[in-house]
């Protein structure tokens, strides 16, 4: 990103490491990056790639940083507040929390009557 900081997204970036429970340090290391990736981030000076963005979504995921009522509209608006170059994958966020949730997967058909 260029010109303005997007402080916005920064705190969301913040909020999230939070609640995983993480340092910017132990983040950087979970996904693959310097420290400093994740201080811009943070700071709202650059958005991470989609694939970091993929990772440490499923991190919140597995973690249940997402409210769990809204976690896939969480996550859809984390990525459109990414601004990304790509479409969010829905097949893989659909994939991510089948396989993070398998309990909701395997209730059985409510009979309509």
């Amino acid at each position: 990103m260029y010109g303005e900081r997007d402080y916005a997204f920064g705190q969301r970036i913040l909020t999230l490491r939070t609640q995983l429970g993480l340092t910017q340090t132990g983040l950087a290391q979970r996904l693959g990056v310097s420290r400093k990736a994740v201080l811009a981030w943070e700071a709202g000076s650059s958005y991470p790639k989609a694939g970091h963005l993929q990772q440490l979504i499923a991190l919140g995921v597995r973690a249940s940083a997402f409210p769990a009522e809204r976690e896939a509209e969480e996550i859809r608006a984390l990525w459109r507040a990414a601004r990304q170059k790509v479409l969010l994958d829905e097949a893989w966020l659909a994939s991510l929390l089948d396989r993070t949730h398998p309990a909701l997967t395997l209730l059985p058909p409510v009979p309509l009557e």
